[in-house]
C-alpha cells in the first residue's frame, strides 16, 4: 500500500501543509507539490458572509496575521492570480479581522467573479459594512446598467479642452404654423386649455401647447419622487464635475447675424428681428441638462401688480423702478439619507454627562443655487415654490424667456448641501436627544449619503429700485407671485443697525 504522505520525489520524506496553505511539502528534500484551489464560488462566501469567529479556535495567524493576509490577497488580484486571490481573501474573512478589513476582502472577493450575481453578492457585503463605500455603489450601478464603465473617470486626473474659438451652436426656432410669425410662451393659463402652458403666436395669437408635440417627456430614473437621477453613478462620470465651456457662437437663422454667448446663456431673442431660440449647446455632453422646470404662471401684469402692492406695505415712496425680467434660475436639488452618529453632553441634575447616539437624517429635494452670483435675496425665496408643480424640461417653456446656465458644478453642490444638513442638524439639537438640551454637540458625517439629485429651473421677476440713490434687489416668484427682497430701513432699523455694528 502506497502511503500518500510521503515524498513521491524522494520516497522517503514525509509531506506537510506548507505556511501558506497553498502545497504540500517534503521535509527531507523540499518537493513542492501545490494544492489544486477550491472552486470560486458565491455558496462558500455565503458561509463565509455568516461566519463568527471563535476566539478559542483562532489558527495560527494570529490577529496582525489578517492584514499580510489581505496585502496577499490583493496583490493577487492584481496580478490576475483569481485563485490565489480568492484563498488569501477567504481566511481573512474567517480570521479575527477588523470590519475595515474584512470591507476591502470583500471588495476585492468582487473582482475574482466574472459572474454578475456572486459580483453583487460581494458588493451588497461591503455596503452592509459600509453603507457609504463609493467604489461598492458605483459597481452595483455599473451592474444595474446605471453606469457605463467606460465613462469612469478619475476626477483628480480630470482634462478637459477649453477651445478659445467659439463653439458652433444648434438653436431651436419656435414660429408659427399658421402665419410663420414668432412664438413665445406666455404665462398666461387659458380657461378649459389642457395644460394652461402653451406657446402664443405674437401675430395671429395661434396656441399650441407645449410638450404637446411629441416629444418624450423625463422620468425618474433613481429614487422617489418624479425626475430623481442616481449621484453615485453623475459622480463617476465627467458631468459631476465639469462646468460649461467659456465661449459659443450663434447663427439666426433669419437674419444670418453671429452672436457670442456666454456660458450661461440658454435662450434669447435676436435684438435685430427679434427672433426667438433657444440654444442646444455644442457642448451638451459636458455639462448636465435641466431635468425639470416650473413654468412662469405669474404674468408680467401680475408681477407689477404685486410689486406695486409690496411697495406700498413697506411705505416705499416713488422708486425708480427698473424693468422687471422674467428669468430661469438653475438650482439643485438633493435627497439625502444614511445614518449620522453623534456625541455630546446633557444636564443630569447639576451635572453635564456624556451621551451619544445615531440618527437616521431624510433630508427631501434640498434646494442648492447652481449660480455663483444669485444673491442673498433671491435664495431666501427658493424655498416657497412648489415642487409638485415640477413639469419635464421642454425647450418650449424658454421661448423668449432668458435662462442661466448652472455655474457650480454638482460636486461642488453637493458639499454645499452636506454642510447645510449638518448645519440644521445642529441647529435642531434637541431632535437628536429627544428634547433634551445639549452641549458640544459632534457630528460624524461619514454615514450621510446623498442618494439623488436633479438640476431644475425656477422662474423668478427680477427688478431693482432705487430710493434716494440707494438700489435695492427685488424678486418676485414666478409660480405663486410672493415677493422677497431689499428695502430702506426705517428709523428703528437704522437704529437697530448701528447697535449691531452694520450701520
Amino acid at each position: 500500500m502506497i502511503d500518500s504522505n510521503l515524498c513521491p520525489h524522494c520516497g522517503k520524506g514525509q509531506l506537510y501543509f506548507s505556511g501558506d496553505g497553498r502545497a504540500r511539502e517534503c521535509e527531507r528534500c523540499g518537493h513542492r507539490i501545490p494544492i489544486v484551489p477550491p472552486t470560486r464560488s458565491v455558496q462558500e462566501l455565503r458561509e463565509l458572509a455568516s461566519y463568527r469567529f471563535d476566539s478559542e479556535r483562532v489558527d495560527d495567524i494570529g490577529r496582525a496575521g489578517t492584514r499580510l493576509l489581505l496585502a496577499q490577497g490583493i496583490a493577487a488580484a492584481k496580478e490576475g492570480d483569481l485563485d490565489e486571490a480568492y484563498h488569501y481573501l477567504g481566511r481573512v474573512l474567517r480570521a479575527p479581522a477588523e470590519d475595515a478589513d474584512k470591507t476591502r476582502a470583500w471588495l476585492w472577493l468582487s473582482q475574482t467573479f466574472d459572474n454578475p450575481p456572486d459580483k453583487r453578492y460581494c458588493l451588497e457585503q461591503v455596503l452592509l459594512l459600509d453603507p457609504t463605500h463609493g467604489t461598492a455603489r458605483r459597481g452595483l450601478a455599473v451592474l444595474d446598467g446605471r453606469l457605463n464603465p467606460q465613462e469612469i473617470i478619475n476626477p483628480d486626473q480630470l482634462e478637459r479642452e477649453v477651445s478659445d474659438e467659439p463653439v458652433t451652436a444648434v438653436a431651436e426656432q419656435f414660429t408659427c404654423p399658421r402665419c410663420a410669425g414668432h412664438m413665445n410662451y406666455t404665462a398666461d393659463g387659458e380657461p378649459g386649455a389642457a395644460s394652461g402652458h402653451a406657446l402664443v403666436c405674437e401675430f395671429c395669437n395661434y396656441r399650441q401647447e407645449v410638450g404637446a408635440d411629441g416629444r418624450p417627456q423625463a422620468e425618474s430614473r433613481f429614487g422617489q419622487g418624479a425626475f430623481e437621477q442616481e449621484f453615485t453613478a453623475a459622480m463617476a462620470t465627467a458631468r459631476g464635475h465639469v462646468q460649461p465651456i467659456q465661449m459659443r457662437a450663434f447663427l439666426c437663422l433669419s437674419c444670418a447675424v453671429e452672436f457670442v454667448l456666454a456660458p450661461q446663456t440658454i435662450s434669447l431673442t435676436c435684438p435685430y428681428c427679434d427672433a426667438v431660440y433657444v440654444t442646444e449647446t455644442a457642448e451638451s455632453h459636458h455639462i448636465i441638462p435641466p431635468h425639470a422646470l416650473i413654468p412662469f404662471a405669474v404674468s408680467p401684469n401680475d408681477a407689477q401688480l404685486v410689486l406695486r402692492r409690496w411697495f406700498k406695505q413697506h411705505n416705499i415712496e416713488r422708486p425708480r423702478l427698473s424693468p422687471i425680467i422674467g428669468i430661469y434660475l438653475p438650482v439643485w436639488t438633493f435627497d439625502l439619507g444614511g445614518e449620522i452618529k453623534w456625541s455630546g453632553l446633557v444636564k443630569k441634575g447639576d451635572d453635564w454627562v456624556p451621551i451619544s447616539g445615531s440618527h437616521l437624517p431624510f433630508f427631501d429635494d434640498m434646494l442648492i443655487p447652481a449660480s455663483h452670483k444669485t444673491p442673498e435675496t433671491l435664495t431666501k425665496g427658493f424655498a416657497e415654490f412648489d415642487l409638485t408643480g415640477l413639469v419635464a424640461y421642454d425647450a418650449g417653456y424658454l421661448a423668449d424667456w432668458p435662462a442661466e446656465r448652472y455655474q457650480v458644478p454638482l460636486a461642488d453642490a453637493s458639499l454645499i448641501a452636506r454642510k447645510k444638513a449638518l448645519k440644521s442638524l445642529r441647529q435642531n439639537a434637541s431632535r437628536l436627544t429627544r428634547g433634551e438640551l445639549v452641549r458640544d454637540l459632534r457630528l460624524n458625517s461619514q454615514g450621510l449619503i446623498i442618494e439623488s439629485f436633479k438640476h431644475i429651473l425656477l422662474p423668478l421677476w427680477i427688478a431693482h429700485f432705487q430710493v434716494e440713490g440707494t438700489a435695492y434687489d427685488v424678486v418676485v416668484n414666478g409660480q405663486n407671485g410672493r415677493v422677497h427682497g431689499n428695502r430702506p430701513q426705517g428709523a428703528a432699523g437704522k437704529f437697530l443697525a448701528r447697535l449691531l455694528g452694520k450701520g
